[in-house]
């Protein structure tokens, strides 16, 4: 419930949906056999060791069922998990030699245009904003720190023109690495 209270109104409607779709005997818990369910219809990935394991995780009382209160937290957990997979993906599409880092060239390769020149000065600003350590590469934790702050690399340099941040947006989303985020359902949307 203290967790509840610190989510928009927005993200608590979504998540008392799922909790409605769920808890199908409308009994006000939610059973394993109702968690597996209700996860396969939105599209769930996890295996039935998972589920289970996240049930008597969650199940903060051990009555067996989860109330409202302990859903919200497991809904929260599986949000931020599906969250680092998408980060994971994105990463790894800058990644291209699998190093952990992100470095200038490819960096340089990601934000060419269709002649495959890149601006030096906006390869420069986003080193710039996002290599907080100052390596000269951006690491995982600091591509993810830029994603969780907001930080549009669209912002780093004026000079940034929409259509290469649109053909790297069709790219990311083509290689799967971007997916768009549902208002609606709060589900990740594959394009």
């Amino acid at each position: 419930m203290v967790i509840a209270e610190h989510l928009s109104v927005e993200e608590v409607e979504v998540i008392r949906d799922m909790f409605t779709l769920m808890d199908t005997d409308r009994d006000g818990r939610v059973t394993y056999e109702e968690l597996k369910a209700g996860l396969r219809k939105v599209g769930s990935q996890l295996a039935e060791p998972e589920i289970k394991m996240l049930m008597e995780v969650a199940d903060v009382n051990g009555n067996g069922v989860l109330d409202y209160g302990e859903f919200v937290a497991v809904t929260i957990h599986l949000q931020r998990m599906e969250n680092d997979e998408h980060f994971r993906r994105a990463f790894m599409f800058f990644d291209k030699d699998g190093s952990g880092y992100i470095e200038t060239n490819e960096l340089r390769e990601a934000l060419a245009d269709d002649s495959g020149e890149t601006d030096n000065d906006v390869l420069n600003d986003i080193l710039r904003e996002v290599d907080t350590d100052k390596d000269g590469r951006i690491s995982y934790e600091e591509f993810v720190a830029m994603m969780k702050t907001g930080t549009d690399w669209r912002k780093a340099s004026r000079q940034y023109s929409r259509e290469r941040f649109k053909s790297l947006s069709l790219n990311l989303m083509k290689d799967g690495s971007l997916h768009l985020h549902d208002g609606i359902t709060g589900q990740s949307v594959a394009v």
